[in-house]
Order: C-alpha cells, then sequence, then structure tokens
C-alpha cells in the first residue's frame, strides 16, 4: 500500500485532474497527501537587460504567495471533506528542486503532463523530464485529456524489456501493482536469442509477480517497426483497455541525464492513460 503520496499543486489547467486522481489514490490506500505547492519561474523577459522594476516584482511576490494561501486552502479542505490526511508545503525553491526533494520522503510523486498547446511562462515543459530522473522515487504523470472519472491502476500494462530501468520500475510500482486486477506485460521488439543465451525462463517474471502479490502477468509482445517503440506502447494500451502504464525512464545519453530519449519524450507528449515513470 501507498503510505505517503506527494502531489504538484502547481496551478495550471490540469490541477484538478490531478488533485482528483491524488485523491482517488489517497482513499484507496488510506495514504497521507503531502500538496507541493511552488512559487511560478518569473517571465523570461524579467532576465532581459532592461529588466523590471523592484516595485513590479515585489506586487508579483505578492500575487504568487496569496495564490499559494488560496490552493493551500482549497486542498486542504477538499482532504477534510474527503477524509483525507494532508498536509500542504509552500517551499521557497524553484518547482524542480522542491518536488524532487519532497517525493524522496514520499512512495509516489503526482505531476501532470505539459499540454504544450497552453503552454506558458509559468509551466516550463522541462520541469517534469527533470522532476523523474532527479527525484529516487516514481513519478505518476497524468494526461492534460482523458477520462477523469475512470479508476486507475485496475488494469495496468507493464513494458518489459528485461533492462535495469524496467526492473526498478517492477519494483517501485509494487503497491499500485499488488492492488490491479489485471497485468498486460508488453515487449516490444522481443529478443529470444538473448534470453535463450542467458538461460532466462518464461516463467521468471510470473515467478516474481507471484511471489510479489501481483495479479498473473499474460505476456503480449509487438514490433516498433514503422511506428516506434513510444506509439507501439501507447497503441498496446489501447488495444488491451488498459487505464495505466509503468515502464522505466529512458535517456538518450548517460552523462546528461535530463535529456529524455525518443521514446519516453513520445509518451510524455502523446500520453493517453496516466504514467507511473521510474528512474
Amino acid at each position: 500500500m501507498l503510505g505517503r503520496i506527494a502531489l504538484d499543486l502547481t496551478k495550471d489547467a490540469n490541477q484538478a485532474r490531478r488533485v482528483q486522481l491524488a485523491m482517488q489514490l489517497a482513499t484507496q490506500h488510506k495514504a497521507e497527501l503531502i500538496g507541493i505547492c511552488t512559487d511560478p519561474p518569473m517571465p523570461r523577459y524579467m532576465y532581459d537587460e532592461a529588466g523590471i522594476s523592484q516595485q513590479v516584482l515585489d506586487k508579483l511576490q505578492g500575487q504568487f504567495t496569496q495564490e499559494k494561501i488560496e490552493i493551500k486552502a482549497h486542498f486542504l479542505k477538499q482532504a477534510v471533506l474527503a477524509g483525507i490526511r494532508a498536509q500542504c508545503r509552500m517551499p521557497k525553491a524553484p518547482a524542480e528542486e522542491a518536488l524532487a526533494a519532497h517525493a524522496r520522503s514520499c512512495d509516489l510523486l503526482i505531476m501532470s503532463q505539459t499540454d504544450t498547446a497552453q503552454l506558458n511562462w509559468a509551466i516550463p515543459p522541462s520541469v517534469v523530464d527533470s522532476v523523474i530522473t532527479a527525484a529516487g522515487r516514481p513519478v505518476l504523470v497524468v494526461p492534460y485529456a482523458g477520462d477523469t472519472r475512470r479508476t486507475i491502476g485496475q488494469h495496468v500494462l507493464f513494458c518489459w524489456d528485461y533492462g535495469r530501468r524496467a526492473a526498478r520500475a517492477l519494483a517501485d510500482a509494487a503497491p499500485l501493482l499488488r492492488t490491479a486486477s489485471r497485468l498486460t506485460v508488453l515487449t516490444v521488439d522481443p529478443q529470444p536469442d538473448m534470453l535463450y543465451s542467458l538461460d532466462i525462463h518464461p516463467e521468471d517474471l510470473p515467478a516474481y509477480c507471484a511471489a510479489h502479490g501481483y495479479p498473473a502477468p499474460k505476456a503480449v509482445h509487438t514490433i516498433s517497426e514503422g511506428v516506434g517503440i513510444g506509439n507501439a506502447i501507447l497503441n498496446a494500451a489501447a488495444d488491451h483497455d488498459c487505464d495505466m502504464i509503468v515502464m522505466g525512464l529512458y535517456n538518450r545519453s548517460r552523462v546528461r541525464e535530463w535529456i529524455l530519449g525518443g521514446t519516453s519524450k513520445t509518451l510524455l507528449q502523446s500520453m493517453t492513460v496516466p504514467i507511473l515513470f521510474a528512474h
């Protein structure tokens, strides 16, 4: 079971959807919710040579503070009405740093997919990417479109390539997988020769799942040729009517951990169901 859930309370178009899902999970797991209300970054033009006056900066900061107070009050009221234990923190630090730091004392952090159509200076597109790679905890990313009333985690699609990040995701998602009804395990572009040479048996993963109280996995395979791995994963989630995806996050470079690979980028941009990313 999840014991503590961190929640990004950034004021954006997806805030209500994110809070609703977080409260759904907190109720299901009898978990405590930790809302993280951060300051929005200053508009880029404020760093130009001309800049703006200190008076304007002070006024903006005052508006941000008041907005955070209102968000905190509304969030805590919602939690009381739902019978959920909750706290709200208002750190004075960049959003990426604050969210990652608070996630480390929780079992899960909930954030939102960036809606590029609604993108403005208050919602930097790099925040989700940065937090996932820095938090050290799984991050559940909520899409900005889709049915918010649907319960998530009943039928999970787990992306399995026998690699380190996938193994990390399988362990990090344990509290959610134990409460799932069905588990579909997807391997994109399977490599049977590699498995044979390593003497890996088909029953190894089902045995792990059984040992940890996960549903018996249904194995499916697909090929990425012509569509790409990211789209192959999204297609499989739709074909099997999965309500959540669990996967390891992939990078383009081991040296620059914050640069995501093509598969992760595709999923973060085109996701249709919540995705739990582990890194």
